[in-house]
């Protein structure tokens, strides 16, 4: 039966969705027997640890709420730029002279820090706001009607850092409580090679009960054996077809 499983060609995927269609196969089977039921528990056991430390592994919930609050606070941030400067440019000179002393302040810190990475940007922000909050550049900010564009990039920055905790605190969780998928898999695959090889038995020594169970797990493993053979192809003709001539 070990050569029906053949963990060398399954991902992590493999495994949980084969698990989980054997699982449910097998289920009818496990009150029957006690023996066969202990067993099909330790596979639920070990499962269920599998798929909650695989979902650890995907992507956070809040890296796309990241990014967008990220788009936001840089629209913000070029707003306020591009405000200042043009006034800066006015024909006006009291107005210019005022977006002058603003918009100095922004090419200090830098026009484009938002193409810098989060960290990078959240630091340039906030030395922003320690210069933008002073009471002369409030006033400057007020006279000039500008005052809602910079309150607005200061809400999109305290937003951008509320995800940015948020995402903090998920990982670190995660980090405490999960454990690397891969190292479960290291405990499913035997197990699951266990239960499989008892059915098999129970299949010669109890036809009526386990041999239909048996036939369609068989069916289920070799489904996933031929995805994951295919899979295993595809990477291989590709690595050839880029290999230099």
């Amino acid at each position: 039966m070990e050569k029906l499983i053949i963990p060398s060609i399954l991902t992590v995927s493999d495994v949980v969705n084969l698990t989980d269609n054997v699982l449910k196969i097998t289920l009818p089977g496990a009150p029957v027997d006690s023996k066969f039921g202990n067993l099909y528990e330790k596979n639920k056991q070990i499962f269920d640890r599998l798929v909650k430390n695989q979902k650890s592994s995907l992507k956070s919930e809040f890296t796309d709420g990241l990014v967008q609050s990220d788009k936001r606070r840089d629209m913000a941030y070029m707003a306020i730029r591009d405000i200042t400067g043009g006034i800066s440019m006015s024909l006006i000179e009291d107005l210019a002279a005022k977006g002058t002393k603003l918009y100095s302040i922004i090419e200090k810190l830098g026009t484009n820090v938002y193409r810098l990475g989060y960290k990078a940007e959240s630091a340039i922000l906030l030395s922003l706001f320690v210069e933008f909050d002073k009471p002369e550049n409030q006033q400057l900010l007020a006279e000039l009607g500008i005052l809602p564009y910079y309150n607005s990039l200061k809400e999109a920055q305290a937003s951008f850092d509320s995800v940015s905790s948020q995402k903090s605190d998920e990982k670190t969780l995660q980090s405490n409580e999960s454990e690397a998928a891969t190292m479960v898999l290291v405990e499913m695959i035997p197990a699951l090679t266990s239960l499989v090889a008892m059915l098999q038995l129970y299949s010669e020594l109890e036809g009526g009960i386990y041999t239909d169970m048996f036939n369609r797990v068989v069916t289920a493993i070799t489904e996933i054996n031929t995805t994951a053979r295919a899979r295993k192809t595809r990477k291989q003709n590709q690595k050839e077809e880029v290999k230099p001539a």
